[in-house]
């Protein structure tokens, strides 16, 4: 007896079901590129939903695109996907240092000095610059010998800048490894430099042997003008302001910025519009057999092969812009041997050579960008073909633009209207817009939890635009390396569209609403979401053939609709929930930020962290992405412990980014200038100030939280006072059922002996180490009264205080109280039922 299989399963499923042409629209490169994504996707440390799953799903869909795009399945092409599959999953990654490369002759934190030569223009931000040095040699207190590598030295005090090419000597420079923040969603930074060649790290604190030799600029736009075209046209961001970076963030124009497929294919396009009609002119009034022939087509795309490929080398080796070259020489190649184009051909030769290439890009938000943008485009365009009615007009391709509805494609010859036209071409750029947006809004949520709401309007603005303004201020560049009076009069009008390009993001950017930050989904609605795009689009396809589209189809996908959308605005929900008491110690360099989930799912932030002199928004680049990725879009409580910046500096950002239901506060007689300041902003952002009051009991579910230190009775702090000192940090006692955990911000042995003396029941289960594990804090007495079983500090990797100190670990490790460190452990997870607990680290992030 056969097995039922439902009909329309059956159709969509097996081969012999599936027309001449059906196959024909499946590139023959997708089955084996997919097999060799799925041996990369193998090998990789991270996982998705569960280990091996996503390997093993790209590896059934090739099988299953090889079953649909040939007739009868071959075990030649199903050996050459194991074959594959095989090379991905052990193909070689980035090769380890060579033997004379500087990482095996550094000591991590030693001073030492550097030669070599600057390969790329310096980083400008606002408190310091980077440059990027290709190392010749080393030199120590010992010794002198040459190196190869490459090193990205920060120098943070003003100084005159130095030139891409310039031979350079660095003296005193302390260089270490790049590091990531060892909690989980957190930002690679690692792998981020590690695929920039980036091999070490290091710091100026007083520039020296530095001489002025100029920086890059366009003269022919100065201002605010030139420097928006610099990132518009060449990729560099850096002289931009803040405001207008973050402004381009806001309205999901920050593509525009970044050269890509976009920026080339205007480069291709602007030349082979503008070369076609002339060398037309000249093999008509020459040449007219070959005019009628066609071959005007073929030399414009031959000579358009020129800039493209000099667009190229000027932007430099970046995936999206080899991704897009690679397309778009594949297509006027094409053109130039009478192959029928194929785009999605193009499109998968492009991801194949830069996986081989770089086989880490499969994991780089740029790539994945990239490609799904791309991807996302060609199937719309697939589906569009679909629409012809004239079944010999799918022989030739026609424009993908005649296809959009609106009008029949049988109608449109030489005398279409303006009007007409430019409806289609508002038409094809608002799907454009709408497709672009879809295909990668789950990148934009896994990897920034950020989207605009206003990009999809202004890119349909704005993007046309930016296709007459690249092209032009490149070939006005030219221009003026010939001559500046001759570029200006052209460069006037492309000044004057520029300023159109800093007036609209930045007045979009101010209305409220216009970008928003959501919480991460959990991994499976990345599933979900793509099954219902792609599903829904064919569902569109049917309908307006006026085809039957099955009830069960329609119910399931109305459900799955559905899912997606609650996954998406309550994302907590459908995370796993343990319904424990959770405390995560976060690891945020030399600082502290500490967050609490309660078994009834409330949650609490203790401090913020900060980096000095705010060189790294702590709360904004870290704390946010750890809850981004727990599917948390609020928080129930924060409490700041003292007003020191390494403690409170992260909160700011915090605040903006998530609403706080409850403010805990000290109460007016110990509030200095910075908690002020921060009660004041909490207040604004609608949080509720509660004053957290000594020995009082605050009950979150089964759990409490009692405040121990500073007493309301003490010494007051001014409002004229800059800070709460270390000395009147909150300290707070933790229970839940037979667990307890003690906070003890920044207390000195003073304070300690104090507790100690008002608390004779101080014994806890876990000790947040006071003042990051100073020596002048952690006082046997404190030890012995508090019998901690584990102890956690909070500290930066290679600090200067060199927190924990030895002295402090030293005396723990007599007591035999277990030493967890966030330099060296990375986020310190507590897990406690309420009888017992569990710690984990995250040593390997």
């Amino acid at each position: 007896m056969k097995p039922f299989v439902p009909r329309h399963l059956k159709e969509w499923f097996f081969s012999e079901n599936v027309s001449t042409h059906e196959r024909a629209r499946i590139p023959l490169i997708l089955p084996f590129l997919l097999a060799f994504t799925a041996g990369l996707l193998g090998k990789q440390e991270k996982w998705f939903i569960a280990p091996y799953f996503a390997s093993g799903i790209t590896l059934c869909l090739s099988f299953f695109f090889l079953n649909r795009s040939t007739k009868n399945f071959s075990c030649k092409k199903a050996s050459a996907i194991v074959a594959l599959f095989t090379l991905g999953l052990f193909y070689p990654g980035k090769e380890p240092a060579k033997p004379g490369n500087i990482v095996h002759y550094i000591e991590e934190g030693k001073t030492v000095s550097l030669q070599g030569r600057l390969f790329t223009p310096p980083r400008v931000l606002e408190d310091r610059t980077f440059y990027f040095l290709d190392v010749e040699s080393i030199s120590t207190k010992t010794d002198t010998r040459n190196v190869s590598g490459k090193v990205r030295i920060a120098v943070y005090k003003r100084h005159k800048l130095l030139q891409s090419g310039e031979i350079i000597r660095f003296e005193k420079i302390r260089l270490k490894f790049p590091r990531n923040f060892k909690n989980p969603g957190r930002f690679d930074y690692r792998s981020f430099l590690k695929a920039k060649n980036i091999d070490l790290i290091g710091n100026v604190s007083q520039p020296e042997t530095i001489v002025r030799l100029g920086h890059f600029d366009l003269p022919l736009f100065p201002g605010n003008e030139g420097k928006l075209l610099q990132a518009m046209v060449f990729g560099i961001k850096d002289p931009l302001p803040l405001n207008l970076k973050e402004a381009y963030l806001k309205t999901g124009l920050a593509h525009l910025m970044a050269v890509s497929g976009l920026h080339i294919g205007f480069v291709a396009g602007a030349f082979y519009f503008l070369l076609l009609p002339m060398l037309f002119y000249l093999l008509y009034r020459f040449k007219p057999d070959s005019a009628r022939a066609g071959h005007s087509r073929k030399w414009a795309a031959l000579f358009c092969l020129i800039p493209v490929l000099l667009y190229m080398v000027v932007v430099g080796a970046k995936v999206s812009s080899l991704r897009s070259g690679i397309m778009i020489s594949a297509f006027l190649i094409a053109i130039l041997i009478n192959r029928k184009n194929s785009l999605f051909n193009a499109f998968l030769l492009a991801a194949f050579f830069i996986l081989l290439w770089k086989p880490e890009s499969l994991i780089d938000p740029g790539f994945q960008l990239s490609f799904l943008a791309v991807a996302g485009i060609l199937w719309v365009i697939n589906l569009l073909y679909e629409l012809g009615k004239n079944p010999l007009s799918k022989l030739g391709e026609p424009p993908w633009h005649q296809n959009v509805p609106g009008k029949e494609p049988d109608s449109v010859d030489s005398s279409q209207s303006l009007r007409s036209k430019m409806k289609r071409f508002f038409l094809s750029s608002a799907l454009i817009s709408v497709t672009v947006t879809l295909a990668t809004l789950p990148v934009l949520l896994f990897h920034f939890n950020r989207i605009s709401l206003l990009g999809l309007f202004l890119n349909l603005f704005l993007v046309p635009l930016a296709a007459i303004l690249i092209p032009g201020v490149l070939m006005v560049t030219c221009m003026g390396m010939v001559s500046q009076s001759l570029a200006f009069l052209p460069a006037m009008p492309l000044f004057y569209l520029t300023k159109l390009f800093l007036i609209i993001p930045e007045f979009a950017a101010s209305i409220p609403y216009s970008s928003l930050y959501l919480a991460t989904p959990p991994p499976v609605w990345v599933l979900l979401y793509y099954a219902v795009l792609v599903s829904g689009g064919y569902a569109l396809l049917k309908t307006i053939q006026k085809k039957e589209i099955p009830f069960v189809f329609k119910s399931g996908w109305i459900t799955a609709t559905t899912l997606v959308l609650a996954m998406l605005i309550w994302p907590r929900v459908f995370h796993l929930q343990q319904n424990k008491l959770v405390i995560n110690v976060l690891d945020i360099g030399q600082g502290e930020s500490i967050f609490m989930e309660f078994p009834n799912g409330k949650t609490l932030l203790m401090d913020g962290g900060g980096f000095y002199k705010n060189s790294l928004d702590v709360g904004k680049v870290v704390i946010a992405p750890f809850l981004w990725k727990k599917g948390i879009d609020h928080i129930d409580y924060v409490v700041a412990t003292h007003s020191d910046n390494d403690h409170i500096r992260g909160l700011d950002s915090v605040l903006e980014l998530f609403p706080v239901k409850t403010f805990l506060t000290f109460g007016e007689n110990i509030a200095g200038y910075r908690l002020k300041r921060l009660y004041k902003k909490a207040k604004e952002k609608q949080a509720e100030l509660v004053s957290f009051n000594t020995n009082e009991p605050y009950e979150i579910g089964e759990a409490t939280l009692t405040k121990l230190h500073p007493s309301p009775t003490g010494e007051p702090v001014i409002e004229g006072n800059r800070r709460v000192g270390n000395d009147l940090s909150l300290v707070a006692r933790l229970k839940y059922k037979n667990f307890s955990m003690l906070f003890t911000g920044d207390i000195g042995e003073k304070v300690e002996e104090k507790l100690v003396k008002t608390y004779p029941e101080l014994q806890v289960n876990v000790l947040k180490g006071p003042h990051h594990g100073s020596r002048f804090s952690n006082s046997d007495s404190f030890i012995r009264a508090t019998k901690p079983e584990a102890v956690v500090f909070s500290s930066g990797y290679l600090n200067r205080m060199k927190h924990p100190h030895l002295e402090t670990l030293n005396r723990y490790k007599k007591a035999g109280t277990r030493i967890y460190r966030t330099d060296l452990n990375g986020a310190v997870q507590i897990i406690s039922n309420g009888q017992t607990y569990s710690v984990r680290t995250h040593d390997t992030l």
